[in-house]
């Protein structure tokens, strides 16, 4: 659920020392991932209060490496059973008392002026509750990589601005803006991000991106990481969605964009555009037909 809001009285000030709070949240991830995430956390030139780490019900409880199990700004938080980074990040905030909150997800490793320049920014833009800054992928050779830069992460512009929402990959917040939307809702999937920043709009609060740093993503991309992120964002719910909606719009978005690729002669693109569609529609039937089975 998400967290009631707070009253004006019960807010942190913002004229408290501007302190930051580093949420990492893990779900079956890779340690080396988490690892060189934890490393490139550790050396922003801004200074940072606490990093939470929040194993979300992970099949293998998370495991810092040895050299950080003893730093005093890392705390793991370990929640019972998965239920969803909103959820991760809201017990993270809860024990949270900086004004400032940096979300960076696992293998996402943000450059070390990071937080110096998100935090500089909201400083000198009060008006604005939570930023975000460009991701660009550690490698450029790999296909599947280049078909999930074109077409499954947001297109980052050299201009810094007004934006509808924060991508979660390296999002900062300013504490005040989260409280008074009551966090994040934990009962709208894989849409926390917009959602949250869309309430903060709601109540005055505005969300920017910032041209001027970025972050490095190491993800291992594969077909089923890639049809199962196309699948979230047709807000795809097993077994609740129906599979012919679903049938419907993954067959329409592939044949737009394989249109596109032919077009722009990305000929390349095609095998990974067909691989997408027959995944997603497999995975797709797979579960609903494993939930409508009868118990035996």
């Amino acid at each position: 659920m998400m967290a009631k809001p707070l009253s004006p009285r019960e807010r942190p000030n913002d004229d408290l020392p501007a302190t930051v709070d580093v949420i990492i949240p893990a779900y079956n991830e890779r340690r080396e991932a988490l690892a060189a995430t934890l490393s490139a956390c550790l050396k922003q030139t801004h200074p940072i209060h606490r990093i939470y780490v929040v194993d979300d019900g992970s099949r293998e409880p998370v495991e810092l490496p040895d050299w950080a199990k003893t730093s005093s700004q890392l705390v793991l938080l370990c929640l019972p059973k998965n239920q969803g980074v909103a959820a991760a990040r809201n017990a993270a905030i809860a024990r949270s008392g900086s004004t400032f909150l940096a979300c960076v997800n696992t293998e996402v490793l943000p450059d070390p002026d990071w937080l110096t320049t998100c935090f500089n920014y909201l400083v000198c833009h009060p008006q604005v509750g939570s930023c975000y800054t460009r991701t660009v992928p550690d490698r450029t050779d790999l296909l599947l990589t280049r078909w999930r830069m074109r077409f499954q992460e947001p297109k980052f512009g050299d201009e810094s601005g007004p934006s509808a929402f924060a991508h979660g990959h390296a999002a900062f917040f300013r504490r005040s803006a989260v409280d008074a939307v009551g966090w994040y809702n934990e009962r709208v999937g894989s849409v926390e991000d917009s959602d949250i920043c869309e309430r903060m709009w709601k109540v005055g609060w505005e969300t920017h991106y910032i041209a001027q740093s970025r972050s490095i993503s190491i993800q291992e991309d594969t077909l089923k990481l890639l049809a199962m992120k196309q699948l979230r964002d047709i807000r795809w719910l097993s077994p609740k969605s129906s599979l012919l909606r679903v049938y419907l719009e993954v067959t329409k978005w592939t044949i737009v964009r394989a249109g596109r690729n032919v077009v722009k002669a990305r000929f390349s693109f095609l095998p990974v555009d067909v691989g997408l569609w027959a995944y997603a529609l497999w995975i797709a039937t797979a579960h609903t037909l494993r939930f409508a089975s009868p118990l035996r």
